[in-house]
């Protein structure tokens, strides 16, 4: 988790890493904490806002907790904090710069409040909490008081700037936030209206008191949401708007809030009035091409010479209005398009000439629900003998269905393209590491060749390393990448396969967490294993006893930590794991250096064998 400090205008302080602690260590918790009164207890137990009080430590060099009220979201019910507990070594852990402690010693040494907004993110930077923190000294003591802010701020980033609506909510009967929209569509402004009184500026007094009335059952939870249509005027009596307004009882700031969103009608509502007003000529000329429309092939299409038009029944469901009645002219489709593809149709448009007589394009356009479709356009003028134009037929036909399922196969082709191409990094790298598992086996060959191991010892080892390379790319070809390695299942089978060559008895313990490690240190790694099982075998249990392997994998940060014990006699003290002169330590001395790994041995009722190395990417 990563917990980022800002001042109130968003200037960044600084920024620190947390993660789960399983325990604190007693030396790090203070034990004589003074006890704070019962009464104050209650009180701060009950108090939404998170409230932390710290007492110096060592000359306020650091500090440690003597009460806090709220984490539940942060410390999982375990004790990553506790009373007692110092500062440092809790969320201060990870704080290579020590800044978070740095900002209580200055309040504490200088009197002086800090204040700002922090902000609890995943490693992936998603926000997890939004607070308001403020930091100041009371008496010895230090205090935190976070005030939780998360559902503001997203209310803020998200319903307040939806630009097709006016957002406002009231709290308490008064405006405590709305955008811009909702404040032009009152007739106000912004900064008139926040912290005022419920108000429907412009509205006739019959709509204000059904308003009201339905804003107070809101407030007093007896309903859960209304929609009323609205008219808005001018000074002068004109109309404003023409709008629709939703209510709905919500939660802002932990109070209860009432969010009012208003919708501007006012383009749908002169359109109606359009449509009344030319119907019957609609109809005349609609009735005068009803054979043309009938049989069109198009979604949209009509012909003027120069004055006359169809429209075929398609159009009204590309446009999306289902009662079917919106106004058609000539300039009907153009009204339509928005920006660039506006420009784009008036350009094609002008372009039309007596030897440039038809244009064939493609455009977007916005639908009356808002949506987005794509039209493929004919056009063609009509010139008479001496150039000039009489008239023009045009076409215009939805093509959204085949616009998106090329656009997708283009995605398609594009995401295919860099898996292919990923893929064919991959093999290579894949036929690299064998040939350099191959150049290991033969390296280990040769040095056997040189000692005095019998014949049948030498092919045994082969044999084992031979298993743990097919082992380690049977598991590279099942992974997804070709790159990384399952390494419980890789290690697992190593040692299940080791045991099945040797028909051997020993108890297998396996502890590995579920890790994927890049190929390559996997391979050095199960070379290892493969080792040291070797030496566990020949000479961990001399007299034929029966004892067990238990080995844990796992990572902390970029380090991967192996502990590898058995049951047996353990490494005799003559031998030196730093220079050794036997083939198998040698072998994982020699491995264990590869990967910039650091190896120890122990004796704890058996061999005790510890590497650590850091983590690599993949490729």
């Amino acid at each position: 988790m990563k917990i980022a400090y800002f001042t109130y205008d968003n200037e960044k302080l600084f920024e620190i890493r947390v993660k789960r602690l399983e325990s604190i260590e007693d030396e790090y918790v203070i034990n004589d904490v003074p006890q704070m009164k019962e009464e104050y207890i209650e009180f701060l137990s009950n108090m939404g806002e998170e409230i932390f009080v710290l007492l110096p430590y060592n000359d306020g060099e650091d500090f440690y907790l003597k009460y806090f009220n709220h984490l539940e979201y942060f410390t999982e019910g375990d004790n990553n904090f506790r009373i007692g507990s110092l500062v440092s070594h809790t969320v201060g852990r990870e704080d290579e710069e020590n800044h978070y402690v740095k900002m209580f010693q200055e309040v504490y040494r200088t009197g002086e409040k800090k204040s700002g907004i922090v902000k609890y993110m995943n490693d992936d930077g998603k926000l997890l909490k939004y607070l308001d923190f403020r930091v100041f000294r009371m008496g010895d003591a230090v205090v935190t008081i976070n005030e939780d802010k998360t559902e503001v701020k997203r209310y803020r980033d998200n319903t307040l700037n939806d630009e097709k609506l006016g957002v406002a909510i009231l709290q308490g009967g008064k405006f405590v936030e709305l955008n811009e929209n909702y404040a032009r569509y009152v007739h106000k402004t912004r900064d008139q209206m926040l912290g005022s009184e419920y108000s429907l500026n412009g509205m006739s007094p019959e709509a204000r008191e059904r308003v009201k009335k339905e804003i107070k059952l809101l407030s007093q939870q007896k309903k859960v949401s209304y929609k009323v249509p609205l008219t808005s005027y001018n000074d002068d009596g004109s109309i404003r708007f023409f709008l629709n307004a939703e209510g709905s009882y919500i939660t802002y700031d932990n109070r209860p809030a009432v969010l009012i969103k208003i919708k501007d009608l006012t383009q749908q509502e002169i359109a109606k009035n359009r449509i009344e007003s030319s119907r019957d000529s609609k109809t005349q000329l609609k009735d005068s091409f009803e054979s043309l429309a009938k049989h069109s092939k198009t979604i949209i299409s009509y012909g003027i010479y120069p004055d006359k038009f169809v429209v075929s029944d398609n159009f009204y469901d590309v446009i999306e209005d289902e009662s079917r009645s919106f106004p058609f002219n000539t300039q009907t489709v153009r009204e339509f398009m928005l920006g660039e593809d506006l420009q784009l149709y008036d350009s094609m448009i002008d372009s039309l000439s007596p030897v440039n007589s038809e244009v064939e394009f493609t455009t977007s356009i916005m639908t009356l629900k808002l949506n987005i479709r794509y039209i493929r356009h004919y056009i063609k003028r009509i010139y008479d003998s001496k150039g000039n134009a009489q008239g023009y037929v045009s076409s215009h036909q939805d093509i959204t269905e085949e616009a998106a399922y090329a656009n997708a196969l283009k995605k398609q082709i594009i995401e295919k393209n860099e898996i292919i191409k990923n893929k064919d990094v991959q093999i290579k790298e894949a036929h690299h590491n064998i040939k350099n598992s191959l150049n290991i086996l033969l390296s280990l060959i040769r040095m056997e060749e040189h000692t005095h191991i019998p014949l049948k010892e030498i092919i045994d080892d082969t044999k084992s390393h031979l298993k743990s390379v097919s082992v380690m790319h049977e598991k590279i070809y099942q992974s997804e990448n070709l790159a990384d390695i399952e390494l419980k299942g890789y290690i697992d089978s190593i040692v299940e396969s080791l045991f099945d060559i040797y028909s051997s008895k020993i108890q297998y313990i396996s502890k590995v967490d579920d890790i994927k490690l890049n190929s390559k240190q996997a391979k050095s790694l199960g070379l290892i294993i493969n080792e040291l099982i070797n030496n566990t075998v020949k000479y961990a249990f001399p007299d034929g006893t029966q004892g067990k392997v238990e080995i844990r994998i796992g990572r902390i940060d970029k380090k991967i930590e192996v502990e590898y014990r058995d049951s047996g006699v353990g490494i005799p003290d003559s031998v030196d794991f730093d220079n050794p002169t036997s083939l198998g330590l040698t072998v994982i001395h020699n491995l264990t250096k590869q990967i910039d790994g650091e190896i120890g041995y122990t004796y704890d009722d058996g061999a005790c064998i510890k590497i650590v190395f850091t983590e690599r990417e993949s490729f």
